[in-house]
C-alpha cells in the first residue's frame, strides 16, 4: 500500500514537471529590448565556431498574452549563431510557451494577425 502512495505521488509529480514545462500553448508578444550575450563552454571560455565567436540575443521580461486571454512572462534567448539575427523592437511575435519556456518561436507576425484581445493586452 505504502508503494502505490509512493507511486502515485511520484507520478503526480512527474506530470506536474511535463505540464509546467512542456505542455505549450500559443502566444504572442511585443518584442523589447535585447542584449547580445558571448556564448561560453562549460568551462567558461569562449564558445566558437570555426574560430568565430557565438552570441544570442537574450530577451528578458517579456510578457506574453496566449490565445485565451491569460498572461505569462517567460524569458527567451535567440538560438546561438556566429551572427545571430536581432528580433527588432515593437515588433510581435508568436511563440509555443508553456508556464516556463518558450517552446518553438518565436516568430514575427504582422499586427493585423493578432486577436483582437490579445493585441488589446499587449499594447
Amino acid at each position: 500500500m505504502v508503494v502505490v502512495a509512493l507511486l502515485a505521488i511520484g507520478g503526480w509529480q512527474v506530470y506536474r514537471y511535463w505540464d509546467t514545462t512542456y505542455h505549450g500553448v500559443t502566444a504572442y508578444a511585443k518584442v523589447g529590448a535585447s542584449q547580445k550575450v558571448a556564448s561560453k563552454n562549460d568551462d567558461g571560455s569562449p564558445y566558437r565556431i570555426n574560430g568565430k565567436q557565438v552570441y544570442t540575443y537574450e530577451y528578458k521580461h517579456v510578457t506574453w498574452v496566449t490565445t485565451s486571454g491569460q498572461v505569462r512572462h517567460v524569458d527567451f534567448s535567440s538560438l546561438e549563431k556566429t551572427n545571430p539575427q536581432r528580433l527588432a523592437p515593437g515588433t510581435y511575435v508568436k511563440a509555443t510557451i508553456s508556464q516556463k519556456r518558450v517552446i518553438s518561436g518565436p516568430n514575427p507576425v504582422v499586427a493585423s494577425a493578432l486577436p483582437a484581445k490579445v493585441k488589446a493586452k499587449l499594447d
